[in-house]
Protein backbone atom coordinates (compact mmCIF):
# COMPACT_ATOMS: atom_id res chain seq x y z
CA UNK A 1 0.00 0.00 0.00
CA UNK A 2 1.45 3.59 -1.00
CA UNK A 3 0.82 6.69 0.19
CA UNK A 4 -2.08 7.21 -2.60
CA UNK A 5 -4.39 5.83 0.29
CA UNK A 6 -3.82 8.33 2.91
CA UNK A 7 -4.37 11.82 2.51
CA UNK A 8 -1.37 13.61 3.05
CA UNK A 9 -1.70 16.10 6.12
CA UNK A 10 1.35 17.35 7.63
CA UNK A 11 1.42 19.44 10.53
CA UNK A 12 4.78 21.37 10.89
CA UNK A 13 4.08 23.74 14.08
CA UNK A 14 7.42 25.53 15.01
CA UNK A 15 7.82 27.12 18.76
CA UNK A 16 10.94 29.48 19.30
CA UNK A 17 12.31 27.56 22.28
CA UNK A 18 15.91 27.84 23.91
CA UNK A 19 17.89 25.20 23.49
CA UNK A 20 17.45 24.43 27.57
CA UNK A 21 13.94 24.73 27.20
CA UNK A 22 13.61 22.49 24.14
CA UNK A 23 15.61 19.88 26.05
CA UNK A 24 13.39 20.51 29.18
CA UNK A 25 10.12 19.87 27.22
CA UNK A 26 11.75 16.84 25.02
CA UNK A 27 12.55 15.02 28.29
CA UNK A 28 9.44 15.98 29.91
CA UNK A 29 7.49 14.55 26.65
CA UNK A 30 9.03 11.34 26.42
CA UNK A 31 8.77 10.66 30.31
CA UNK A 32 4.86 11.44 29.38
CA UNK A 33 4.99 8.47 26.61
CA UNK A 34 6.22 6.21 28.73
CA UNK A 35 3.92 6.65 31.63
CA UNK A 36 1.17 5.85 29.04
CA UNK A 37 2.95 2.50 28.14
CA UNK A 38 5.29 3.10 25.75
CA UNK A 39 8.61 1.43 25.24
CA UNK A 40 11.54 2.94 24.72
CA UNK A 41 14.96 2.02 22.31
CA UNK A 42 17.49 3.98 22.66
CA UNK A 43 19.88 3.93 19.21
CA UNK A 44 23.22 6.47 18.71
CA UNK A 45 21.28 9.37 17.65
CA UNK A 46 16.93 8.48 18.84
CA UNK A 47 15.24 7.75 21.55
CA UNK A 48 12.47 5.71 19.80
CA UNK A 49 8.92 5.29 21.40
CA UNK A 50 6.84 2.48 20.98
CA UNK A 51 3.85 0.36 21.75
CA UNK A 52 4.84 -3.31 22.71
CA UNK A 53 2.65 -4.43 19.91
CA UNK A 54 4.96 -3.03 17.45
CA UNK A 55 8.20 -4.30 19.00
CA UNK A 56 8.79 -6.44 16.20
CA UNK A 57 8.88 -3.37 13.85
CA UNK A 58 11.43 -1.36 15.76
CA UNK A 59 14.49 -2.73 14.63
CA UNK A 60 13.09 -1.44 10.95
CA UNK A 61 12.80 1.81 11.98
CA UNK A 62 16.12 1.93 14.01
CA UNK A 63 18.15 1.13 11.12
CA UNK A 64 16.07 3.77 8.64
CA UNK A 65 16.76 6.37 11.12
CA UNK A 66 20.10 6.17 11.55
CA UNK A 67 20.56 5.45 8.05
CA UNK A 68 18.37 8.61 7.43
CA UNK A 69 20.64 10.76 10.01
CA UNK A 70 23.86 9.73 8.06
CA UNK A 71 22.34 10.64 4.50
CA UNK A 72 20.58 14.04 5.26
CA UNK A 73 23.54 15.12 7.48
CA UNK A 74 25.58 14.59 5.52
CA UNK A 75 24.14 16.79 2.57
CA UNK A 76 23.12 19.49 4.99
CA UNK A 77 26.37 19.19 7.13
CA UNK A 78 24.37 18.81 9.83
CA UNK A 79 24.47 16.34 12.66
CA UNK A 80 22.60 16.74 15.94
CA UNK A 81 24.42 16.07 18.89
CA UNK A 82 21.29 14.95 21.48
CA UNK A 83 18.84 12.47 20.46
CA UNK A 84 15.47 13.06 18.17
CA UNK A 85 12.69 11.04 19.47
CA UNK A 86 10.04 9.34 17.17
CA UNK A 87 7.13 8.27 18.44
CA UNK A 88 5.83 5.42 16.75
CA UNK A 89 2.15 4.84 16.82
CA UNK A 90 0.40 1.91 15.45
CA UNK A 91 -2.19 2.61 13.16
CA UNK A 92 -3.46 5.93 11.47
CA UNK A 93 -6.41 6.45 13.76
CA UNK A 94 -3.89 6.52 17.01
CA UNK A 95 -2.09 8.86 15.08
CA UNK A 96 -5.16 11.39 14.48
CA UNK A 97 -6.62 11.38 17.82
CA UNK A 98 -3.04 12.49 19.15
CA UNK A 99 -3.33 15.47 17.00
CA UNK A 100 -7.10 15.61 17.24
CA UNK A 101 -7.54 15.69 13.58
CA UNK A 102 -10.65 14.79 11.23
CA UNK A 103 -11.29 11.10 10.79
CA UNK A 104 -10.95 12.15 6.95
CA UNK A 105 -7.23 13.26 7.70
CA UNK A 106 -4.21 11.32 8.78
CA UNK A 107 -0.50 10.82 7.47
CA UNK A 108 2.03 8.56 7.44
CA UNK A 109 4.36 11.23 9.60
CA UNK A 110 4.53 14.33 11.11
CA UNK A 111 7.42 16.50 12.99
CA UNK A 112 6.77 18.63 15.43
CA UNK A 113 8.16 20.19 18.18
CA UNK A 114 11.53 18.49 17.91
CA UNK A 115 9.39 14.90 17.58
CA UNK A 116 9.20 12.74 14.81
CA UNK A 117 6.08 11.12 15.14
CA UNK A 118 5.29 8.31 12.33
CA UNK A 119 2.58 5.06 11.58
CA UNK A 120 3.89 1.98 12.63
CA UNK A 121 5.19 0.94 9.33
CA UNK A 122 3.14 -2.65 9.29
CA UNK A 123 0.14 -0.31 9.22
CA UNK A 124 0.88 0.56 5.75
CA UNK A 125 3.38 -1.53 4.19
CA UNK A 126 2.16 -5.07 2.68
CA UNK A 127 3.07 -8.02 4.31
CA UNK A 128 4.93 -9.30 1.20
CA UNK A 129 7.40 -6.24 0.98
CA UNK A 130 10.81 -5.93 2.60
CA UNK A 131 9.55 -3.61 5.34
CA UNK A 132 13.26 -1.99 6.24
CA UNK A 133 14.07 -1.19 2.38
CA UNK A 134 9.81 0.31 1.58
CA UNK A 135 9.50 2.06 4.72
CA UNK A 136 12.93 3.81 3.87
CA UNK A 137 12.25 4.32 0.41
CA UNK A 138 8.44 5.16 0.65
CA UNK A 139 8.01 6.02 4.65
CA UNK A 140 8.10 9.30 6.12
CA UNK A 141 11.41 9.31 7.84
CA UNK A 142 13.77 11.06 5.56
CA UNK A 143 11.05 13.94 4.71
CA UNK A 144 10.12 14.44 8.42
CA UNK A 145 13.91 14.22 9.34
CA UNK A 146 14.46 16.91 6.99
CA UNK A 147 11.80 19.21 8.50
CA UNK A 148 13.83 19.03 11.90
CA UNK A 149 16.89 20.22 9.95
CA UNK A 150 15.40 22.91 8.45
CA UNK A 151 13.71 23.72 12.15
CA UNK A 152 17.39 23.74 13.92
CA UNK A 153 19.57 25.08 11.24
CA UNK A 154 16.95 28.04 10.62
CA UNK A 155 16.14 28.84 14.32
CA UNK A 156 12.29 28.14 13.42
CA UNK A 157 12.59 30.86 10.82
CA UNK A 158 10.96 29.55 7.26
CA UNK A 159 7.75 29.50 5.85
CA UNK A 160 5.21 26.15 5.68
CA UNK A 161 5.47 26.10 1.68
CA UNK A 162 9.06 26.35 1.71
CA UNK A 163 10.15 23.66 4.74
CA UNK A 164 7.68 21.23 2.71
CA UNK A 165 9.75 22.00 -0.55
CA UNK A 166 13.03 21.18 1.06
CA UNK A 167 11.60 18.00 2.69
CA UNK A 168 10.47 17.15 -0.75
CA UNK A 169 13.62 17.95 -2.48
CA UNK A 170 15.79 16.16 0.33
CA UNK A 171 13.22 13.27 -0.18
CA UNK A 172 13.33 12.96 -3.76
CA UNK A 173 17.58 13.08 -4.11
CA UNK A 174 17.84 10.70 -1.23
CA UNK A 175 15.09 8.12 -2.03
CA UNK A 176 14.24 8.89 -5.49
CA UNK A 177 10.08 9.81 -4.10
CA UNK A 178 8.13 11.92 -5.37
CA UNK A 179 4.23 12.92 -4.87
CA UNK A 180 3.66 12.04 -8.75
CA UNK A 181 4.27 8.65 -8.37
CA UNK A 182 1.15 7.82 -6.02
CA UNK A 183 -0.91 11.14 -7.18
CA UNK A 184 -2.33 11.58 -10.09
CA UNK A 185 -1.49 15.38 -10.65
CA UNK A 186 -2.61 17.46 -13.37
CA UNK A 187 1.09 19.27 -14.36
CA UNK A 188 -0.75 21.74 -16.11
CA UNK A 189 -2.56 23.03 -13.48
CA UNK A 190 -0.92 24.93 -10.33
CA UNK A 191 -2.10 27.29 -7.52
CA UNK A 192 -1.14 30.84 -8.18
CA UNK A 193 2.05 32.17 -6.30
CA UNK A 194 0.01 34.09 -3.77
CA UNK A 195 -2.03 30.85 -2.83
CA UNK A 196 1.34 28.89 -1.83
CA UNK A 197 2.74 31.74 0.10
CA UNK A 198 -0.01 32.84 1.98
CA UNK A 199 -2.94 29.89 2.17
CA UNK A 200 -0.28 27.01 1.51
CA UNK A 201 -2.36 24.81 4.43
CA UNK A 202 -6.01 25.92 3.20
CA UNK A 203 -5.49 24.94 -0.10
CA UNK A 204 -8.06 21.76 -1.26
CA UNK A 205 -5.69 19.84 -3.68
CA UNK A 206 -2.93 18.92 -1.27
CA UNK A 207 -0.84 16.80 -4.11
CA UNK A 208 -0.24 19.63 -6.62
CA UNK A 209 -0.08 21.82 -3.46
CA UNK A 210 3.13 20.32 -2.59
CA UNK A 211 4.13 19.59 -6.12
CA UNK A 212 4.00 23.59 -6.36
CA UNK A 213 5.95 24.25 -2.86
CA UNK A 214 8.58 21.69 -4.68
CA UNK A 215 8.96 23.26 -7.66
CA UNK A 216 9.75 26.45 -6.16
CA UNK A 217 12.53 25.47 -3.73
CA UNK A 218 13.89 23.75 -7.29
CA UNK A 219 13.70 27.15 -8.60
CA UNK A 220 15.07 28.50 -5.65
CA UNK A 221 18.12 25.84 -5.63
CA UNK A 222 18.89 26.53 -9.23
CA UNK A 223 21.99 25.20 -10.79
CA UNK A 224 23.60 24.99 -7.08
CA UNK A 225 21.40 22.06 -6.13
CA UNK A 226 21.82 20.80 -2.29
CA UNK A 227 24.01 23.59 -2.11
CA UNK A 228 22.52 26.38 -2.30
CA UNK A 229 19.42 25.16 -0.49
CA UNK A 230 22.28 25.19 2.82
CA UNK A 231 23.05 28.80 1.36
CA UNK A 232 19.47 29.79 1.77
CA UNK A 233 19.18 27.88 5.25
CA UNK A 234 22.13 30.20 6.39
CA UNK A 235 20.23 32.81 4.87
CA UNK A 236 17.11 32.45 7.01
CA UNK A 237 19.34 31.66 9.98
CA UNK A 238 20.53 35.55 9.50
CA UNK A 239 16.82 36.87 9.28
CA UNK A 240 16.07 36.51 5.75
CA UNK A 241 12.65 35.67 4.32
CA UNK A 242 12.14 32.58 1.90
CA UNK A 243 9.18 33.93 0.10
CA UNK A 244 11.60 37.19 -0.57
CA UNK A 245 14.45 34.71 -1.67
CA UNK A 246 11.70 33.11 -3.93
CA UNK A 247 10.40 36.31 -5.59
CA UNK A 248 14.30 37.36 -6.42
CA UNK A 249 15.64 34.57 -8.22
CA UNK A 250 12.20 33.58 -10.21
CA UNK A 251 12.60 36.98 -11.63
CA UNK A 252 16.40 36.56 -12.61
CA UNK A 253 16.24 32.98 -13.55
CA UNK A 254 15.68 32.00 -17.41
CA UNK A 255 12.31 30.64 -18.69
CA UNK A 256 14.05 27.82 -20.32
CA UNK A 257 13.62 24.67 -18.29
CA UNK A 258 11.30 25.89 -15.48
CA UNK A 259 8.04 24.69 -14.38
CA UNK A 260 4.75 24.95 -15.58
CA UNK A 261 4.37 26.87 -12.48
CA UNK A 262 6.74 28.86 -12.13
CA UNK A 263 6.64 29.98 -16.18
CA UNK A 264 3.35 30.86 -15.31
CA UNK A 265 4.08 33.04 -11.70
CA UNK A 266 6.45 35.05 -14.60
CA UNK A 267 4.41 35.72 -17.12
CA UNK A 268 1.31 36.72 -14.99
CA UNK A 269 4.05 38.78 -13.16
CA UNK A 270 2.78 37.44 -9.93
CA UNK A 271 6.59 37.88 -8.34
CA UNK A 272 6.09 41.64 -8.14
CA UNK A 273 3.11 41.58 -6.18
Amino acid sequence: MTRKTILLVTAVLVFLLSAAGVYFYKELDIYGFKLKGFDSLVTPHFNILYMPEDRDQVEAVAKVAEKTYEKVGRDFDFFPKDRIPIVIYPDSESLQQAFHWPADESTQGVYYRGFIYIQAPAAWIDNTENLEDTFFKKGPMVHEYTHLVVDRVTGGNYSRWFTEGVAQYEEERVTGYTLAQDFDVDENESYSINDIIEKFDELPDVPRAYLDALDMTKLMAGKGGIGEIKNILSMLKGGASADEIFFQRAGKAPLEGKTHLVTNIINRGDHFE
